[in-house]
């Protein structure tokens, strides 16, 4: 058996033996254990103080910690924090927050622990990303990560240190820049110009840009059949719950309760041309329409004839059947809506652009994301709602990630080859 290295030796004196697993878990878990006393204690950590410069100031720290742990790493105390030991042992703690978070709903940031609230609140399980838990294993897992890369810091190891280090800046911008980032709404008429954004409480304020929506238009996917009461106005079930045909225009036959459906025509767009006909048409306010053909199976009766979904302007048509009952078509749902804008920003620019989900307008310093629109009106809708997103942190993290992703390729290409 090989003898001790120096640092082990002197860990050995201080703590009885090296630590390892058992004592990273310890102080990982014991960690955490702190950070629920605290929630218990005072409630969630004051976030809102950790914002434009005190996030700064706070990520300067960090960085200076992590930086003497160079000069000390010959210290036992240095190597257990560079020890793979306690990165297990903090990515598992985090592991569980991480499935708590997944078994219980989560209250929006920031939080206020109510007057009353049970034990689970008072521990910070429904708020875990704004409770002390949370907040001191972000900040041990940062210190850890960050010496490890002042630790091992050689060109010799550079795949690593950009794995290391990409992941380093990400988090930090991503936890420590949570506060200054801005979201705000726009909800924008259409043929309309606004520059004004209203929060959840009311307040009203002007932003230093202006949109204005020349156009919104609706790609929806083919609605749904049910069969319904007459007589109630419900649907009928099937194992439990509403039955539903999907229409389809590759698969036209299929079977809806005691019925088979074939889909003689489907138009995606369609107005009514009579009381029993309806056509193509492209104009904005048009509803899906299909000609359809059921057949009871048990009396063999055939009911053919024009369904439509309904819009603001128009009611939906259904199929009569026999018994009582309906065949009408769902409310489809949206596959893509995008909105036609121009944007105005202080600076001069004029942008014009199409807006439509995870697709967002980059104007200046801020994102613009379609958000919603008037779902009564469907494609008839008259306004749109935007959100407008600044995050000053977001190229600190866009080059981490960018950094962390080189590492980590690197390190999958060279395998087992050698140690990084």
């Amino acid at each position: 058996m090989s003898p001790p290295s120096s640092g082990q030796a002197a860990a050995s004196r201080i703590w009885g033996r090296p630590w390892g697993y058992p004592e990273g878990l310890v102080l990982a878990f014991s960690a955490l254990a702190g950070g629920f006393l605290a929630e218990w204690l005072a409630g969630p950590p004051p976030l809102a103080w950790l914002s434009w410069p005190a996030n700064l100031f706070l990520a300067l720290g960090l960085a200076v910690l992590c930086a003497l742990a160079r000069p000390l790493r010959r210290r036992p105390l240095a190597r257990f924090l560079t020890s793979v030991p306690l990165s297990v042992a903090l990515i598992a703690a985090m592991g569980l927050l991480a499935l708590v978070m997944g078994l219980i709903p989560q209250a929006p940031a920031p939080y206020v622990t109510p007057a009353g609230a049970g034990a689970g609140t008072r521990l910070g399980l429904d708020h875990l990303t704004s409770s002390w838990p949370f907040a001191v294993l972000y900040l041990f897992l940062l210190l850890s990560l960050g010496a490890t890369v002042a630790v091992r810091l050689s060109r010799r190891r550079l795949v690593f240190l950009a794995n290391h280090l990409g992941l380093w800046a990400l988090l930090l911008a991503g936890g420590l820049g949570a506060q200054d980032r801005l979201r705000e709404t726009m909800l924008v008429p259409e043929g309309g110009l606004e520059w004004r954004s209203q929060r959840p409480d009311g307040e009203i304020v002007e932003m230093p840009l202006a949109i204005r929506l020349d156009g919104f238009d609706i790609e929806e996917y083919p609605a749904k059949l049910a069969i319904i009461d007459h007589g109630t106005g419900m649907p009928l079930v099937a194992d439990g719950r509403a039955a539903f045909l999907q229409l389809d225009p590759m698969e036209p036959r299929g079977r809806l309760l005691g019925y088979d459906v074939e889909l003689l025509e489907f138009l995606p767009g369609a107005v009514p041309a009579g009381p029993e006909v309806f056509v193509k048409a492209i104009a904005r306010a048009t509803v899906q329409a299909a000609r359809i053909a059921a057949t009871n199976r048990e009396t063999g009766q055939r009911f053919e004839g024009w369904l439509s979904t309904g819009e603001s302007l128009m009611p939906p048509r259904p199929l009569k059947l026999d018994g009582g009952l309906l065949m009408a078509m769902s409310r489809p749902e949206p596959r893509r809506f995008v909105s036609q804008v121009k944007v105005f920003t202080q600076e001069g620019q004029e942008i014009e652009s199409v807006i439509e989900v995870n697709k967002p307008l980059k104007a200046g310093n801020w994102l613009i994301y379609q958000r919603n629109y008037d779902t009564e009106a469907g494609r008839s809708s008259s306004w749109s709602g935007f959100e407008l997103v600044k995050d000053p942190w977001l190229p600190m993290a866009q080059a981490g990630l960018f950094v962390w992703a080189l590492g980590s390729l690197g390190l999958m290409a060279r395998g087992k080859r050698g140690r990084p």
